[in-house]
């Protein structure tokens, strides 16, 4: 036990050294010192490099280690300490003298031992430089040092099945012509250490999941079906899309049935019209352009490629398609012109059925019934590029993007990283999208308007199309999971509390006394208390999760040093101490300041309640998307899957693009069958978040969810359609939870929906065991939004939904004005297989909810303000 307590304290010490707070220290020389005092022994250089060990993080762009740099000058080997098995990490400082250092490039020499023992070039590595990107290619980067300033370069070397020994090698830094070179000594001993030593964060062997790829693989997701090719037609789970000779859609089908709980065998059309591409000269005169080969290509279970050329004498234009087994369809248009042109207008078109086309969520209008026409014009002060048009059981999102597209930053951060206007569906403004009615069609026009194309000039008309709904909800799990979260910063009450809610899963947040440090679970000092925290869950049958996400991430963890040595790869390259946010409005904490002070920008900031981090500070910043820390999160996940035991994740207001949660959900399911993801977004519809909504925002990563918690800063006051749409998940097929001010539970008894327990106001326990005591989860939910519905009412402000099992039925009604309501509800019986004069009708005694009723006239009953009943309909 001495031990074991030597060890954490240890840890607990090496990450105080990594996030110290202090000032330089005392050994550090300034850049503008150092080349004073070393003036003659650096005269003939332009840069210089120098060692550091691992436990020292370079921190200074303007300061050096002297001691460094003059066992740099004397030209002394670094001599390094590692186990076999580990993945070993250390550090080269570039110090660019007078100018600017360009393009600096780093090779290594094989490190030998003598005889056959070599650590072979290849399993060495310069972070800085390049790796494996989140798509699982090589990529590499270029390394520039501005004149005056020193850069940090992590090097790691990969030492699985490397034998005892102490090896020797060379790392070479050059620049325009001039190299310099680091001698190495690495002596190889002590103990083989399991799993390349990812299991003691405060080595920084984790550092390499920076190049994971795990979860990268070709395999269709549990739940969806492999992608189906006939002709020109292409099948998924619940839908068809058919492609057009010239590329393009010419038709999609749904096949969920209206509530998206079951998937029939005749489907309906959402597209029936194809789409189209039109180039429009200035007199009006429209290009033809002719059809060439359509090709299919790379056809794999997970998806399939198509392309072809459209050509006339004028321009070409270059369709390349690619559909996933999950709904996502992404387009390459690349128009070349042979010509000049002068264009009235170039647009693509794009006709949904009317009756399909009921509601619509983005580009400024929330989600909610559709508008007869919109105008919408690119502004992108506003984080609006993608619009959702459709029904519950079918409908499409449509985004637009071009070569210069980047993931723009979410939340309060929008304004420091918003879109950039694509060149070709902006036009310098003069682009937008127009949505109006022609005859059975809704059209969406998204055009480009006028412009002038040279000879030879390229434009790429690039989209994005998802087809929703992407599956069916499974009942057992939208009635059957009921989950526990918050309930304070003492995680030891929570499973007790849990058992007491008749809770079955546990999102466990950051801020808690043993998760203390937001995105980074698995600091050292924490990981033993954490094991012991979810196997007591699974003895209790209690899946547990963690909140992780990767939007911002704390400074606390041992790898940020090296992170934010990436040059803006990992944190994203704010305006640092210049910063003013909604939560740091007086600018960021004085620990960025001094240890930052460029190229950040500031975000979550707690003081730590309990626990051993009692009272220190958890400050983070805000990092940049579609980086390597995408990687490093998805191999993150798996470590915790497999050494914690989690159960999965809980997802606040994601950075992460969809392939990369698809990634996080293989590895979830192939340790966790039964594991759970879930998705937590603030109402982003305000003038900091650039007025999108959530569920646009994150539609394509919904098929990897398992439900959606749509709820923070939520008004539960807004119409039906508005929580059919953006609160319920049910057009997404997935369930929905209520956040704010525990929601509205009468008005979500309509969409099948609660709060959580240990969470603020209306606790959903005692709805709990209404379902199980109507066994619910048997039950087929029909909502007033299906064509067929059975349920009439007489007042425009109640509605209901009604569950309906095979001898009883129950049926939710809801009252969404502000004054009680009378009303008269008319059912057709047959429809409920009841004899309306054999029928039962009473209202069970529900605590908090509603008072026991027996025969009940639902032809006059009294709806009270803002509430609603459970009734039960079934046969005498």
């Amino acid at each position: 036990m001495f031990r074991k307590i030597q060890k954490i304290t240890l840890l607990i010490a090496v990450v105080i050294v990594f996030t110290s707070c202090n000032d330089k220290p005392l050994h550090n020389i300034s850049t503008s010192e150092a080349s004073i005092k070393y003036a003659r022994e650096i005269e003939n250089k332009s840069f210089m490099v120098f060692p550091e060990y691992r436990e020292k993080p370079l921190k200074w762009f303007d300061s050096i280690p002297e001691n460094r740099l003059k066992e740099a000058l004397d030209s002394r080997q670094l001599k390094l300490n590692a186990r076999p098995g580990e993945y070993f990490v250390f550090q080269a400082g570039v110090w660019a003298i007078k100018s600017d250092v360009t393009d600096i490039q780093v090779d290594f020499t094989d490190l030998t031992a003598g005889g056959q023992k070599k650590i072979e070039a290849g399993k060495i590595t310069c972070f800085n430089k390049g790796g494996i990107d989140i798509q699982g290619n090589p990529f590499s980067k270029v390394v520039n040092i501005p004149a005056g300033r020193v850069q940090a370069l992590w090097m790691g070397i990969d030492l699985e099945g490397a034998a005892a020994g102490t090896y020797k090698g060379t790392v070479t830094v050059s620049s325009g012509g001039e190299k310099q070179s680091l001698d190495i000594a690495l002596k190889v001993a002590g103990e083989p250490v399991p799993d390349h030593d990812y299991d003691e964060g405060a080595r920084l062997s984790r550092l390499n999941w920076l190049n994971s790829r795990t979860g990268i693989n070709n395999e269709v997701t549990k739940g969806f079906l492999p992608v189906k090719a006939e002709g020109n037609k292409l099948s998924i789970l619940g839908r068809s899309l058919t492609i057009a000779d010239n590329g393009l859609p010419a038709s999609y089908v749904s096949y969920f049935e209206s509530s998206n709980q079951s998937i029939n065998e005749k489907g309906e059309y959402v597209v029936k019209t194809p789409f189209r591409f039109i180039i429009e000269k200035q007199q009006g005169e429209v290009i033809r352009l002719v059809p060439g080969e359509l090709v299919f290509t790379d056809k794999s279970d997970a998806g399939i490629n198509w392309k072809v050329t459209n050509s006339s004498d004028e321009a070409d234009l270059e369709v390349t398609g690619h559909l996933e087994f999950d709904g996502f369809v992404e387009y390459s248009l690349k128009l070349i012109t042979k010509k000049t042109l002068k264009i009235r207008d170039i647009r693509l078109e794009v006709p949904v059925v009317k009756n399909k086309a009921e509601y619509m969520m983005g580009l400024g209008h929330e989600g909610g019934y559709r508008a007869s026409v919109w105008k919408w014009k690119w502004d992108v002060s506003k984080n609006q590029d993608m619009l959702w048009i459709g029904s519950v059981n079918g409908g499409m999102r449509i985004k637009l993007k071009a070569e210069n597209y980047v993931r723009p930053l979410i939340n309060v951060y929008y304004r420091f990283g918003p879109l950039n206007l694509p060149t070709s569906w902006g036009n310098e403004g003069k682009g937008g999208i127009d949505v109006s009615e022609k005859g059975n069609d809704v059209i969406i026009s998204a055009f480009s308007g006028s412009r002038e194309i040279s000879e030879g000039e390229v434009l790429n008309y690039n989209f994005e199309l998802l087809l929703t709904p992407f599956r069916t909800i499974d009942r057992k799990n939208k009635f059957g999971e009921r989950y526990y979260h918050g309930g304070g910063t003492n995680t030891s009450v929570k499973v007790a509390a849990a058992i007491d809610a008749g809770a079955n899963v546990i999102n466990i947040h950051h801020a808690e006394d043993i998760y203390p440090f937001i995105n980074y679970p698995y600091l050292d000092p924490n990981v033993a208390e954490l094991k012991n925290l979810v196997a007591d869950a699974h003895d209790k049958n209690i899946r547990m999760k963690f909140y992780y996400t990767t939007r911002e991430l704390t400074k606390n963890l041992p790898e940020f040093r090296a992170f934010y040595s990436l040059d803006g790869e990992i944190i994203f390259p704010g305006p640092g101490n210049e910063s003013k946010t909604v939560i740091n409005s007086k600018g960021p904490n004085e620990w960025l300041v001094k240890n930052l002070r460029e190229k950040y920008i500031p975000a979550w900031y707690n003081v730590i309640k309990e626990g051993k981090f009692k009272d220190e500070i958890d400050l983070s910043v805000i990092t940049t998307p579609d980086g390597r820390l995408n990687n490093f999160y998805v191999a993150g996940l798996e470590w915790m899957v497999k050494n914690i035991g989690i159960d999965g994740v809980y997802i606040d207001d994601s950075a992460l693009d969809r392939y990369t949660l698809q990634r996080a959900r293989k590895v979830i399911d192939q340790y966790r069958p039964e594991g759970r993801m879930d998705l937590h977004s603030w109402n982003h519809f305000n003038d900091w978040a650039g007025y999108t909504d959530c569920l646009n925002l994150y539609m394509d990563l919904l098929p990897y969810f398992d439900l959606v918690w749509i709820g923070e800063g939520r008004d539960y006051d807004r119409s039906p359609d508005h929580w059919l749409i953006e609160v319920s998940g049910i057009p997404f097929g997935l369930p929905g939870q209520m956040l704010e001010g525990g929601g509205n539970p009468w008005r979500g008894m309509v969409y099948g929906i609660t709060n959580r327990a240990g969470w603020v106001g209306n606790t959903p326990v005692e709805i709990w065991k209404f379902w199980d005591e109507y066994r619910i989860a048997d039950m087929l939910l029909i909502g007033y939004w299906e064509e067929n519905y059975p349920v009439r009412s007489s007042s425009s402000k109640i509605f209901t939904s009604l569950y309906k099992g095979e001898k009883e039925s129950i049926l939710a009604v809801a009252n969404w004005s502000d004054k009680d309501q009378p009303v008269s509800l008319n059912i057709r019986w047959q429809a409920l297989g009841i004899d309306p004069s054999e029928a039962d009708i009473f209202i069970p005694a529900i605590k908090d909810f509603q008072e026991a009723a027996e025969n009940v006239a639902i032809s006059n009953l009294i709806i009270p303000a803002k509430k609603g009943l459970l009734i039960i309909i079934r046969n005498k």
